[in-house]
Formats: structure tokens, C-alpha cells, sequence
């Protein structure tokens, strides 16, 4: 436990290499001054640059720092800030790709909006919990250009009710702060004293935009019950209600004189509306939900930022002629626009979302068609990835993509391995289920920034263990095991670790003896991730007679040969390293959680520092190979022969094995000891997948025949079983059978896959052993893929 809470939790993120711009949807639009550049802070926790003056936009450089959602984005004075889902506010030099000039903190959950005076002297913060924070910029840029006479700086909170807030917005002097609610409710707030001077109720339901006029006089806001409303702050009450959108209200930007408002939400169409006659135009229709808009001070263009992460910017055509219509008690909407030509984009808006009386569908029957059918411009962006599925090998990934693209990762080497095309991700999933493993969950699979992320806590990540061949290491000892969470973190900080020894490195005593691998004594004999068994790796269970006895554990003979192996198979003590390589074109990135008083960063593996604020669990794995050890690599199951079999019990039937070792070591093992009673039996292997039989046939002959090996034959191909009845060939003596609840053991499985697959009960696996029958058929588990 972290001395001031729980410890950081570490994320890696494979970057996406095939093309340009974000790969998550876009929540935040900021517009230079004269127009000619775009920022976007987008889902994918990363804020960019466009340049926009020629007919396309131009990526010119990014923002990164944040490690969640980028939700707003402000311009203030010659710096730009940001705000994000990871409780924190960034500031940037906008037109440089330099890292940021400063975090900002004091939000204890995610900061959902941004507001600042147009002086660029005040700004206020938005967040859940109800937490609005006003930041004195001057007193923060002192602070920021290292000032030494400046004071710690804290920000103040504003007085608002302690519902979440989605929206808020600040007058041009920098005086009022309104802020919008998920009950409806708009507060007001006087920046000078922090205390809420009124609160306007109207909304059935969550505000998610807002905005107020230059003066503080006039407030829009939209919310997710359909509806914009106008509020007169002098005499704080809503003057008008516009039902324009067919679903929530997500996105407001008016015009300076406050006359127009254009709007989007969540049914993707982009209105604009004038509020003097309520005339409301379908500007265009995006393809996804609008989440923000950014217009022009020409109002010629607008840019839609939606939950793509392309941002389209929009043709705006010069208002329709309307001539107002007289107030009558027949026309309640008083000045109303005239009827329009059927084919207009024009309607009157509604004053309530239940009738939402358009004009021009009650007179020609139609929607009204969108000004424009195809932007004028887009940024570029990369599909993200939407759904995620961990294979049972916690090795490898299925991903697919917005564009329906299903692809398989390595997560040990950081990129693709295979593509499938536009397929289901559950089918190919189905196809590529692989009982035989069941390995503990050490990392928890995330794509909520569009890219294949892995987060690992510890101790939970040094909960799992791999064979070193089964890595592509084939001149590693076949019973080399290596531990997913250690070589994972290894390979991410190598460089960090580098660079910290280096800087250690001449404070050293010559005659300094190396660091301990472990933490803690490991049951099973971890050597910082890479363990070599001893001999079949099982050992007597805790509770019965330790290491030493004849039947305490499979071939303690080959102590000698574990430690060579184990030597041969990790680096020194001070400079572990990682049999993982990432192959990607960008290296992966290194997010940290600000747990525990840690402020929150993100680092890509080739480019840290050695300055970087690395939690204690994470510098004692990379720099000294230290991790706790975790009960969870080891299982107990007992070995018994099976009723009626006339085999021996073994002395000792109550055992102790990695979750990792396969049932053709049990066998072995079985076989040894029935060689100790006089009985010989063959080793005939049965796989669940027969391309194993091939590997094993080698591993057999490179022993030096010192085990009876019989045919081997897979799951699959079982049809008749070989050597069933009705062969005459003589055999030289019987082969072991393996069963668990009554079903043949495929060789092939780890012991954690026959408890999850076979056994399926909580209580001690039981595994039994006989001789086999060649008349009897053989009776195989039904195993199917979950959900199939």
C-alpha cells in the first residue's frame, strides 16, 4: 500500500502508426484570433495544432502529457489550456510542441469544462462533484516562469451546488461565471466574491452546454431534455425556449451580438438559429454526435467536432430572406418568419420539445434538407479502436476498429501479428479459442483513448508466468519460466533504468555485493521473472513433509541444472532485462495514474529522462528485478490413481505446482514413480492441439530416450482413436492415462486449464491416473468457447 493511499497504477499504450491526426473523437475546439489555426484536444489524451489556411488542414504538432480524455480546450493570452479526465489542467505554449509549461491541481475528479475572461486574467475550472476552481493567471504565470519571488499557488473554489458539472462559460470582463448542472440547474456565479448570485431552473434534464453574451446579460443554454434555452439575467428569467434538435443539446456557439446561435447535439444535425424571428436552419449533418462547434467571426464556416476523430469544417450560406410575421392569437410565436419554399432548410422553432410544431413539415410534409451535403475541409484521424478482446493466453489481443478492421496484437512485442479484415470480433475469437491455457489476468485491456492500452497494478501483474520457449526462445531450457508483469515492466523503463544507473553508477562501492532479486522469498522460486523448474516443477503442497524426502518433489536431481539455467537466463542482479522487444513503428507510451500524490504523466518509452516520477513498486522491478511474490503462480491438486486401476498411491498425492506446467510433465512424472514400484508404462500423449505432437516428439528424442514414448495423437484426429480395438500390433507395455471428472486430459493444457475447463470446481484439482484402455473409447471434454 502507498504510504498515502493506494499505489500508482502504470499503463502502457500502443501508438497507432497508420496515418495522421487523432485516433479518438474530439471534444474540444479552440480557433486562433485571425483564424488560421485550429487546436483540438481530443479522446485520445492528446491535444493538436492544425494549420488552417490553406484548403485542407495540415497537422503542424501535438500536445501530449495528459493520460485521459483532453475535454476542453481554452486559449488564454498567449498560453493554451486544457483540461482532462485525469483530474488535471495543462498549460501549453500553443504554437510550439514543447512539453507543457505547467499541470494544474485541485480537481478530485475529472475536469469536464474551461472558461476564462477575455483579458485573459481570470479562469475557472469545471468538474464532477460539483467542483468549479478560479485560477489568477498572473499569479500562475509567475509561478510557471520560476519567479523567486512568487508564492505557492492555489486555486479558489467557487460557491455552486455539488452536482456534477458539465458546462460553463465566462463573461468577456472576467466578473460572471455561469455553470450548468445534471439537475437542469443554471448557477451564476460573482467571480469577485465566489459565492452563486441566482439559479435558473428550467431544464428537465442534464445541462451539457452553455454560454454567456460578452456583458453578462444573456445566457443560452442547451440540455440534453432537446431544448435551448435563453435566459435574461437582469430579470433571471428564461425568455425563450427553442426545440430544435430531435435528441440532446451537446454543443452552443453564438454569434458576438448574440443573435444567432448555432447548435448540435446528439442526433448529428448542426442548426442555426436566429433568435430575434426563432427562424432555425439545418445547416449540415454530421454522421455522428456533435460535440462541439467553433465558428468563424464571418460566420462563413464553422468547424464540427463529433465523436469521429475527424473534425469537418462547414460551408455556412448567408441567412434566408424572411419577412416577419404580425402576432396573433392564431400565432403565438409572434414575428415568426413567413412560409418557405419546400425545398428551404428552413423552419420555425418550437417552443416545446413534446410538439416541436415545425413550420415547413406541417405545410409541405418534409424534413428540411441541410444546407450543405459534404464539408468544405477535414482534419485527418485514424479509426479507433472500439472493441477489445484478451485471447485465453493473456499474450495476444483481438481489436477492431470504427472502419469494422479486426486485428491481433502481440502484447509482448507492441504491434499487429495478424489481420483479418472486416470481420466479427466474436467469431474470430470463437476460431482462435485456445483451451489450454488459462493464465491470471496481469494487465486489465483498455481502449477508451483508441488505442490498445494495458494498465498493471501491483501486485496483481506478477500473477502470471510464461514458458520462455513459448516467447520464440527456443534455445531457452524447456521448463524456463518467465513472469509476464516483471519482463513487461522491465522492457517499458529499460531506459529509464539506464539512465538512472548511470547516475548511480559513480556512487557505488566498489565492493558492494549485488541487490537481492526478491522482495520476499518466492514459493516458487521466481529469479526475477525467470524461473527454471526443477525437473517437472512439482513439489509436495506446504502442509506435507518439505523438500528432501524421495517424494517431496519431481527430480530434485536437477538442482544443479536449474541454477546453471537460471544464470544463463537472466542478466545480473543490478540490470534485469526483458525478453519482450516492442517492434511497433512508435515506441509505446508509459502512462502513470496520480495516485497516491502523484501528479498524473505520460512518457514514451524511448524518450524518458530519468527525472520522471516513477512509483517505488516499478523502480524496484526495473533497476534490481524486485516484485513481490504472488501465491497465485502456484496451485495445489492431488494425483491419485484411479479406482479400480490396481496402480500403486504415491506417497505423496497431495502436490504443489506453477499454474503454467503442462499435464505431459504430470505424466512423466506418474510414469517415474510407477518405475519405482516395478510397473512400466508408456508415455501416448494426447493433444488438444495436434500441431504439439510434433514439438513433444523432439523434446522426447533430445532427453536421450529416457522416457517410453507410445503414439501421440491430438483431440481432433481421434476418429478412431489409434490403437483402439481391433489392432493386432503388440505393444510392449500399457500407456498412462490421465483423467479429471471422469474425461481424458489433454496433454497439451496447463494445470490452471484443466481446473477452469475440466475440473471446474473450487476445491483442490484432482487428477487421476490408470492405465489406458485401447478397447474403450476415449471419453474427451466438451469444452466450449465462452459466449459460444
Amino acid at each position: 500500500m502507498h504510504p498515502h493511499g493506494p499505489a500508482p497504477r502504470v499503463s502502457f499504450l500502443f501508438r497507432r502508426s497508420q496515418g495522421v491526426g487523432h485516433c479518438a473523437g474530439v471534444n474540444a475546439l479552440a480557433l486562433s484570433s485571425d483564424e488560421r489555426q485550429l487546436w483540438t484536444g481530443s479522446r485520445d489524451a492528446t491535444v493538436a495544432c492544425w494549420d488552417t489556411s490553406g484548403e485542407q488542414p495540415k497537422l503542424m504538432h501535438e500536445h501530449a502529457g495528459h493520460i485521459d480524455w483532453v475535454n476542453d480546450l481554452a486559449l488564454v493570452g498567449d498560453v493554451l489550456v486544457s483540461c482532462s479526465s485525469d483530474k488535471t489542467l495543462r498549460v501549453w505554449q500553443p504554437n510550439s510542441p514543447e512539453p507543457a509549461l505547467g499541470c494544474l491541481t485541485g480537481h478530485s475528479d475529472y475536469v469536464t469544462g474551461l472558461a476564462a475572461s477575455a483579458s485573459g486574467s481570470m479562469m475557472a475550472s469545471a468538474g464532477l462533484r460539483g467542483e468549479v476552481l478560479l485560477w489568477d493567471l498572473a499569479a500562475l504565470r509567475r509561478v510557471m516562469v520560476g519567479d523567486a519571488s512568487s508564492q505557492p499557488y492555489g486555486a479558489s473554489a467557487a460557491e455552486v451546488p455539488r452536482e456534477s458539472v458539465y458546462a460553463i462559460s465566462m463573461n468577456a470582463g472576467g466578473s460572471l461565471l455561469a455553470t450548468g448542472s445534471t439537475l437542469g440547474t443554471a448557477t451564476v456565479v460573482d467571480v469577485r466574491s465566489g459565492q452563486s448570485v441566482m439559479h435558473l431552473k428550467g431544464h428537465a434534464d442534464n445541462i451539457r452546454a452553455l454560454q454567456l453574451d460578452a456583458e453578462g446579460r444573456l445566457l443560452l443554454t442547451g440540455s440534453s431534455d432537446h431544448t435551448i434555452r435563453l435566459w435574461d439575467l437582469g430579470q433571471q428569467r428564461c425568455v425563450q425556449t427553442l426545440a430544435v434538435h430531435t435528441d440532446s443539446v451537446w454543443a452552443l456557439a453564438a454569434s458576438p451580438s448574440f443573435a444567432t446561435v448555432y447548435s448540435g447535439g446528439r442526433d448529428g444535425c448542426i442548426y442555426r438559429t436566429r433568435l430575434a424571428n426563432r427562424v432555425s436552419e439545418l445547416v449540415a449533418c454530421e454522421q455522428q454526435p456533435v460535440l462541439r462547434l467553433a465558428v468563424s467571426s464571418s460566420e462563413s464556416h464553422l468547424w464540427a467536432a463529433t465523436t469521429s476523430p475527424v473534425v469537418h469544417r462547414w460551408r455556412v450560406d448567408p441567412p434566408a430572406e424572411a419577412q416577419p410575421l404580425p402576432v396573433t392569437p392564431r400565432s403565438p410565436l409572434g414575428g415568426a418568419a413567413a412560409p418557405l419554399p419546400a425545398s428551404s432548410s428552413c423552419f420555425v422553432a418550437s417552443p416545446s420539445a413534446a410538439t416541436r410544431a415545425r413550420l415547413t413539415f406541417e405545410l409541405h410534409g418534409s424534413h428540411p434538407s441541410p444546407q450543405q451535403l459534404a464539408p468544405a475541409a477535414a482534419t485527418p484521424g485514424v479509426p479507433p479502436i472500439q472493441l477489445a478482446a484478451v485471447l485465453t493466453d493473456r499474450r495476444h489481443v483481438l481489436t477492431q476498429d470504427m472502419a469494422g478492421s479486426v486485428q491481433m496484437w502481440d502484447i509482448t512485442a507492441g504491434a499487429v501479428v495478424r489481420e483479418y479484415g472486416q470481420r466479427d470480433l466474436k467469431e474470430v475469437e470463437r476460431e482462435l479459442f485456445q483451451p489450454a491455457h488459462s493464465v491470471s489476468p496481469w494487465f486489465a485491456p483498455e481502449i477508451k483513448l483508441g488505442s490498445l492500452a494495458g494498465s498493471m497494478e501491483a501486485p496483481q501483474c506478477f500473477g502470471a508466468e510464461i514458458y520462455a520457449q513459448d516467447l520464440g526462445d527456443d534455445a531457452a531450457p524447456i521448463d524456463l519460466k518467465v513472469n509476464f508483469g516483471e519482463q513487461m515492466v522491465v522492457a517499458l523503463f529499460a531506459r529509464w533504468a539506464a539512465l538512472q544507473r548511470q547516475r548511480q553508477q559513480p556512487q557505488r562501492p566498489a565492493s558492494q555485493p549485488p541487490a537481492s532479486r526478491q522482495l520476499q522469498a518466492s514459493p516458487s522460486g521466481s529469479n526475477g521473472g525467470a524461473a527454471a523448474e526443477s525437473g517437472d516443477g512439482v513439489a509436495a503442497a506446504p502442509a506435507e513433509e518439505e523438500a528432501g524426502g524421495d517424494d517431496s518433489s519431481m527430480g530434485e536431481a536437477a538442482d544443479n541444472v536449474q541454477a546453471q539455467a537460471a544464470g544463463d537466463a537472466t542478466p545480473p542482479a543490478d540490470a534485469p532485462a526483458s525478453r519482450f522487444s516492442f517492434r511497433g513503428s512508435l515506441a509505446p507510451l508509459v502512462m502513470v495514474t496520480g495516485r497516491g500524490g502523484v501528479v498524473p504523466w505520460c512518457c514514451p518509452i524511448d524518450g524518458f529522462t530519468g527525472e520522471e516520477a516513477v512509483p517505488q513498486w516499478v523502480a524496484e522491478c526495473a533497476l534490481r528485478g524486485h516484485y513481490p511474490a504472488s501465491k497465485d503462480l502456484k496451485m495445489a491438486f492431488q494425483l491419485v490413481p484411479m479406482q479400480g486401476s490396481g496402480l500403486p498411491s504415491l506417497l505423496q498425492s497431495k502436490l504443489n505446482a506453477p499454474r503454467v506446467l503442462r499435464i505431459n510433465k504430470v505424466a512423466d512424472y506418474v510414469r517415474r514413480k510407477m518405475e519405482e514400484h516395478g510397473i512400466a508404462l508408456q508415455e501416448e500423449p494426447l493433444w488438444w492441439d495436434a500441431s504439439k505432437a510434433e514439438r513433444w516428439q523432439a523434446e522426447a528424442a533430445a532427453a536421450g530416450g529416457g522416457s517410453a514414448a507410445g503414439p501421440a495423437a491430438g483431440v481432433h484426429q481421434l476418429q478412431p482413436v489409434p490403437g483402439s480395438a481391433g489392432g493386432s500390433e503388440a505393444r510392449p507395455s500399457p500407456g498412462i492415462m490421465l483423467t479429471c471428472n471422469g474425461h481424458a486430459v489433454p496433454w497439451d493444457f496447463s494445470l490452471a486449464a484443466v481446473r477452469q475447463w475440466i475440473w471446474r470446481r473450487s476445491e483442490d484439482l484432482v487428477i487421476n491416473y490408470s492405465v489406458r484402455d485401447h478397447r474403450a473409447p476415449l471419453k474427451l471434454p466438451a469444452i466450449h468457447p465462452p459466449g459460444g
